[in-house]
């Protein structure tokens, strides 16, 4: 590691007792035992319009590809995709479904606000479209359960005004802003009772069966910003008491983020859509004591310990 690499991994170990290191892009240190590889993408948010501010909707189709190309090299157990596969349209998901054909191994979605901002007659097809037969669901592989969250349950943009979950979100929302929260912005949500009890089931099957679990989202719950889910706390809540958690890894806020509660990584990784030039994407590396996201461009390489379950 060259020295300037070290002094950042040093600051960010004592900063972060939990984060054993951090640098940028490098090769991962080896093991003797063969961890689970997934690749991961965030917001790709590819449409056919003009670039935007620091957002280069076109390129998105490129950068996907080249993520592909490395994926395709490596020996993953599948690849998952954080939310906002799109930034607007419905023939938007066409196009970039075409680089995801080249793809070898299986992809796993989960929903963005993006991915709705489709006309209402089509919001209800959004799921299907890119092949999910639920819109939450849980993975099992070896000894991990990965629980890929819907994190657009409660909001203004995942489904039509007339419904009665747009007038629940509303609520959710307004009162919200009536706490003065940073996070009551009309482009979050919430994951509504059902799907938290789910999590909670998932959770004690998993500790049943003495497997880790690792949750994908679209949104983020820690650290507080203004991308989070409306009720944060409730999902903080289940993560301080299923500790069979290991780590919860999202996109949406394209800057990335890094956080921590309960001896749990929160990662937030960065959009693939920014910058014309430079793309962001990762492989996640999963061992028995630790995780390592290894990442490539834009995005920073990281490694966790992996907290005691004392489910």
């Amino acid at each position: 590691m060259k020295r300037r690499q070290l002094l950042q991994s040093s600051l960010a170990s004592s900063l972060f007792p939990w984060l054993l290191a951090e640098s940028s892009p490098a090769a991962p240190h080896t093991s003797s035992s063969e961890p689970i590889e997934i690749g991961l993408l965030a917001d790709i948010q590819y449409a056919d319009i003009q670039s935007k501010g620091t957002r280069f909707y076109r390129e998105s189709i490129a950068k996907l590809q080249e993520a592909i190309d490395h994926f395709n090299g490596l020996p993953l157990r599948f690849c998952a995709n954080l939310g906002d596969l799109i930034d607007m349209h419905w023939a938007s998901f066409d196009a970039i479904s075409k680089p995801l054909e080249h793809l070898k191994h299986s992809v796993y979605h989960v929903l963005g606000n993006h991915d709705f901002d489709v006309e209402d007659k089509f919001k209800d097809q959004v799921p299907a479209r890119i092949g999910m037969k639920s819109r939450y669901y849980a993975v099992s592989l070896d000894h991990w359960k990965f629980l890929f969250l819907d994190t657009t349950d409660l909001s203004l943009y995942a489904q039509p005004k007339e419904s009665p979950k747009y007038s629940i979100a509303e609520t959710f929302l307004n009162d919200s802003k009536a706490k003065g929260e940073k996070w009551a912005q009309s482009w979050n949500g919430a994951i509504g009772n059902s799907q938290l009890d789910w999590i909670n089931t998932e959770c004690e099957s998993a500790n049943a069966q003495s497997a880790r679990v690792l949750i994908f989202s679209h949104h983020p719950v820690s650290p507080d910003n203004e991308h989070n889910l409306w009720n944060s706390s409730q999902l903080l809540d289940i993560v301080g008491k299923q500790t069979c958690i290991a780590a919860w890894i999202n996109g949406h806020n394209h800057a990335g983020n890094l956080g921590e509660q309960s001896g749990v990584p929160f990662v937030t990784l960065k959009g693939m859509v920014e910058t014309k030039n430079t793309n962001a994407f990762s492989t996640l590396r999963l061992f028995d004591d630790r995780i390592q996201i290894i990442g490539h461009g834009r995005e920073p390489s990281r490694e966790f310990a992996i907290r005691k379950n004392r489910g």
